[in-house]
C-alpha cells in the first residue's frame, strides 16, 4: 500500500475518534462546511544577513475552529463560527529581521486564546450582520492573488495594519465588532465598527478579551465591484473615533486612511493554470501613524495548492516620523519569491525567500536577507 495512502487512513482513524469525519484540500470550497477542523502552519525561518542580527527560529500557529455551515438554528444563511489558535516561536522579525512590515504572517507572541467567535444572520434581501469577536482582516481588504506569500504586508495593508495602539482587530488579537454587509453578483458593500483596542496590551498572553471602548472605536467601510472576466476592484477607508499621540508629542491627532486594490487574472483558465496579478495602495495619517504610503503588489503562476509567485511591498515613513526620529531611510522595501507545493490532500510545502531593504527605516541595519521553509497541514472541515 502507497505511504500517502496509508497516512491518510491512520488520520482519519484518529479523526473517527475525536470526532472529525473528513480530510478536506487545504483551501476551502465556496460556502462553509459544518464540522470541526483543524490547521497548523509551520515555518524554519531563519535570516542569514543583515538585519538586526543573525538566527533561525521555529515558528508555529496551530488552529481549532468549529463551523456551524449555512444554516443555524434552522436559519438557512446563519452561520456560527469559533476559532482557537496556540501560538509558538520567538519574536522573529524584532529579534532577527529587524523589519516593520513582519516577514512572517504567523510571528506573534507565544499564546493559547481564541482569535474570531462570532455568529452572523441574513437580514433583509443580500445584506447579513455578523457579532461577535471578528478577524477585520477576514472582511476587509482581503489580497486573494497575495495570500499565499508569508509577508505580513500580503495578507492586510501595513497602512492599517500599524494603527491603533497595538494594531486592529487582526492576527494575533481580535475585538468585539459589528460588520453590516451585502454581497450580489461579484459587488459588495461593507461596513464594520471594531473596539479600537484588542486584548490587553501590557497582557498578550491573557486567554480572555479585553474591555470595551478603551480608545473608541474603529470605523471602517469597503467596496468591491467586478471587472470584466475574473478581475476585481475594490476601495475602502477607516478612521478611529478617538484621538491619539502624535508621533512628534505636539498634542494628538485622528488615525485614519483610504486603501484600494485591483487584481485578478491575466492569462490562462479560470479553474486551472493560470497568471495572476494585484497591485494595492494605501495611505495613513501621517502625524499619527509611521507608515504614510504603502504600495504593494506581486504576480503568482499556476494553480490552488501548486504555484509560484514574486512580490514586492513599499512601506513609506512619513515626514513626521522622520522628524521624530523614527527611522532615517524614506522606505522600508520587501522583495519576496515563494512556491508552494501541495504534496498530498492535507499537506503542502512552501519554501520562501524574502530580501529587505532598509528594515526598519534604519541607517545602522543592513539589508536582510531571510530564507524559510513553510509547511501547511489542514485536517477536519475548513
Amino acid at each position: 500500500m502507497p505511504r500517502t495512502i496509508l497516512l491518510q487512513r491512520t488520520i482519519r482513524g484518529c479523526l473517527g475518534l475525536l470526532g472529525v469525519s473528513a480530510i478536506t484540500p487545504l483551501q476551502a470550497d465556496d460556502g462553509p462546511v459544518a464540522g470541526f477542523g483543524l490547521r497548523y502552519t509551520t515555518e524554519i525561518i531563519a535570516n542569514v544577513s543583515g538585519g538586526t542580527s543573525s538566527g533561525a527560529g521555529w515558528l508555529g500557529r496551530l488552529d481549532l475552529h468549529y463551523d456551524s455551515g449555512d444554516t443555524l438554528f434552522g436559519i438557512e444563511g446563519a452561520e456560527a463560527y469559533l476559532n482557537l489558535f496556540l501560538l509558538h516561536g520567538p519574536s522573529f522579525s524584532d529579534r532577527y529581521a529587524g523589519d516593520v512590515q513582519t516577514v512572517s504572517n504567523i510571528d506573534a507572541p507565544s499564546a493559547l486564546r481564541p482569535f474570531e467567535a462570532w455568529v452572523q444572520m441574513p437580514l433583509a434581501g443580500d445584506i447579513r450582520a455578523k457579532a461577535g469577536l471578528i478577524d477585520l482582516n477576514a472582511e476587509f481588504d482581503q489580497q486573494t492573488v497575495g495570500a499565499p506569500f508569508l509577508n505580513s504586508s500580503f495578507g492586510i495593508g501595513p497602512d492599517i495594519s500599524q494603527s491603533g495602539r497595538t494594531g486592529p482587530s487582526i492576527f494575533p488579537v481580535t475585538s468585539p465588532a459589528l460588520v453590516i454587509a451585502t454581497e450580489n453578483g461579484g459587488y459588495h458593500l461593507r461596513l464594520g465598527i471594531f473596539d479600537a483596542e484588542p486584548g490587553y496590551p501590557d497582557h498578550p498572553h491573557r486567554f480572555q478579551p479585553g474591555p470595551l471602548g478603551r480608545d473608541g472605536a474603529l470605523m471602517i467601510a469597503e467596496a468591491g465591484v467586478p471587472l470584466g472576466d475574473d478581475a476585481r476592484m475594490q476601495m475602502g477607508g477607516w478612521r478611529y473615533t478617538e484621538r491619539f499621540v502624535r508621533l512628534d508629542g505636539a498634542g494628538r491627532a485622528h488615525s485614519g486612511g483610504v486603501y484600494g486594490q485591483i487584481e485578478g487574472r491575466l492569462a490562462g483558465a479560470r479553474k486551472g493554470r493560470a497568471l495572476r496579478a494585484w497591485l494595492r495602495a494605501g495611505v495613513a495619517t501621517a502625524k499619527a501613524d509611521p507608515i504614510s504610503l504603502y504600495a504593494g503588489g506581486g504576480a503568482t503562476y499556476g494553480e490552488e495548492g501548486n504555484l509560484f509567485g514574486l512580490a514586492l511591498a513599499r512601506a513609506q515613513l512619513g515626514a513626521p516620523g522622520r522628524r521624530a526620529g523614527v527611522g532615517k531611510h524614506d522606505a522600508e522595501t520587501t522583495i519576496e519569491a515563494t512556491a508552494l507545493r501541495r504534496v498530498t490532500d492535507f499537506m503542502a510545502v512552501q519554501p520562501d525567500v524574502q530580501y529587505v531593504i532598509h528594515p526598519s527605516w534604519q541607517a545602522r541595519v543592513g539589508n536582510a536577507l531571510v530564507l524559510a521553509l513553510r509547511f501547511h497541514f489542514s485536517i477536519g472541515a475548513d
